[in-house]
């Protein structure tokens, strides 16, 4: 069997709707309105019977063929003269419309994990938004309309079911996992459903009788996408969870927030200007009052999620990708932390170390890159274990420093036995050791410990030297006890 195309099928979809257009009014366009819609939803029923893997679709199309079977008794009535409301055809259109709900919301399920906090917040301000407009202009309406209590629920339950087809399409919009096409079709004959329902509804509040075959069009547009969605080679992805990526921005609904907190308002001001039998002031400002107050939970949340990240990023730009160890950016940023403390008590002394790895290029050439990043990792994991709580940082290449704050040169260079005992793999290190004379600049001291450090690799590596005032020529030579 050849594989299904859904090209064709909204190809074809096209191509009848074209013809329904040029049908002449009256009987001849009830009826071909009605085969359309068979037409769509058989072509979706054997797609879906010819292919197990779309057994996700089978409410779908029981959904369709509730739409079918409401059209036709809804053309025999108009065909006979019947169009008292609400008629049975009313009450299969409410159960596919439910049945729409659940089946849709079975083919789009949450992504793996669930769906964020944040992005439900976001479907939840533009539902909100739109349903308190569908509340004030076509729900309240109903109920306060003429007629007898099931007209009035039935005239109020089609916006609310639009309402929930709105909630399954905003539902979606943020998840930035890959899109199918048939979501696509799917998406696109949902928003043409809402767009004919509302577009009937006002005109039904405006005193017009009866749906004009332009709003037919947008209906046939639903029932045709729904089609070629099944049909769509894509069509069995949907009903799997999708794996949402999480590097994505949280901004990605901002447009929708933006037009869900500026509706209201603007309905507001579009009554305000057109005439009028209602005033619906009170009830839009309280609406408004309402998003306004959801959009700020959401900016809130946002600004949340951006500061963590503000956080998270700060970390990561003073840290050493490799070793996971403080970079230079954060030993700087220390280092005018602690000698500014310490310059504001004469009693505590301040001693800075420069560390470097002996022999680690010859380590590296022996064993290769890979093996010379994974001895480094091991050294930082080492140093810190020995050191707990010692600002240890990671200066470049093999070279390491560490601040060492209230201790002098001596109880320094004893501290600093535990790093040349630490040194992994029969290793060995070398360190520079400066004491701040109260005088200099910080790099002044760092640079008498680096001194220290090259007057150490001189006269045989393997030792600590604790630098003179300011000659760095190495004054003490003490090697590591072993």
């Amino acid at each position: 069997m050849s594989p299904r195309r859904g090209g064709p099928v909204l190809a074809g979809a096209g191509v009848l709707v074209v013809g329904y257009v040029l049908l002449p009014g009256g009987r001849a366009e009830l009826v071909g309105y009605a085969v359309l819609v068979w037409c769509s939803a058989l072509v979706l029923l054997h797609a879906v019977a010819t292919s197990p893997a779309l057994r996700a679709w089978r409410p779908l199309v029981a959904t369709q063929l509730l739409f079918a079977l409401g059209e036709s008794v809804s053309v025999a009535q108009r065909w006979d003269g019947r169009v008292a409301f609400p008629t049975s055809a009313d009450a299969l259109f409410l159960l596919a419309q439910v049945l729409l709900f659940v089946s849709v919301l079975g083919l789009l399920p949450a992504p793996r994990g669930g769906v964020r906090g944040g992005a439900l917040l976001d479907t939840v301000v533009v539902t909100t938004s739109t349903a308190l407009l569908f509340v004030v202009y076509t729900v309240l309406p109903a109920f306060a309309g003429q007629g007898h209590l099931a007209a009035r629920l039935v005239a109020a339950a089609y916006p609310l079911c639009d309402v929930a087809v709105v909630f399954l399409l905003v539902r979606v919009t943020g998840w930035r996992s890959s899109r199918p096409r048939a979501f696509w079709l799917l998406a696109a004959g949902l928003s043409a459903s809402v767009a004919a329902d509302v577009t009937f509804a006002v005109l039904t509040a405006v005193g017009q009788d009866g749906a004009p075959r332009w709003v037919r069009v947008l209906w046939l547009v639903f029932y045709g996408c729904v089609a070629a969605a099944g049909r769509d080679p894509s069509a069995a992805v949907l009903g799997h969870p999708p794996l949402e990526r999480r590097t994505e921005p949280e901004l990605v609904r901002l447009p929708l927030l933006a037009v869900a907190a500026l509706l209201p308002p603007a309905a507001l001001v579009v009554e305000h200007l057109l005439p009028k039998d209602q005033d619906h002031g009170l009830t839009l400002g309280l609406a408004t009052l309402v998003v306004v107050a959801l959009v700020l939970v959401r900016v809130a949340d946002l600004l949340r999620i951006l500061r963590g990240q503000a956080v998270v990023v700060a970390r990561q730009a003073g840290t050493d990708p490799l070793t996971g160890l403080s970079n230079r950016r954060a030993w700087n940023a220390e280092v005018d932390h602690v000698f500014t403390r310490a310059g504001g008590d004469p009693r505590l002394p301040l001693t800075v170390a420069i560390v470097d790895l002996d022999h680690f290029k010859a380590y590296n050439d022996t064993h290769g890159h890979e093996g010379g990043d994974d001895f480094l990792v091991a050294v930082a994991r080492a140093w810190q274990r020995a050191l707990p709580g010692v600002f240890l940082a990671r200066w470049g290449g093999e070279e390491f420093t560490l601040l060492l704050p209230g201790l002098d040169a001596d109880a320094a260079v004893a501290v600093l036995r535990a790093v040349h005992e630490a040194v992994p793999h029969g290793q060995t290190c070398s360190i520079g050791v400066a004491t701040w004379d109260r005088s200099e600049v910080p790099p002044a001291v760092l640079a008498r410990a680096d001194a220290a450090l090259y007057w150490a690799k001189r006269t045989g590596r393997d030792r600590t030297v604790v630098a003179g005032d300011h000659d760095g020529a190495g004054v003490d030579v003490l090697p590591p006890t072993g």
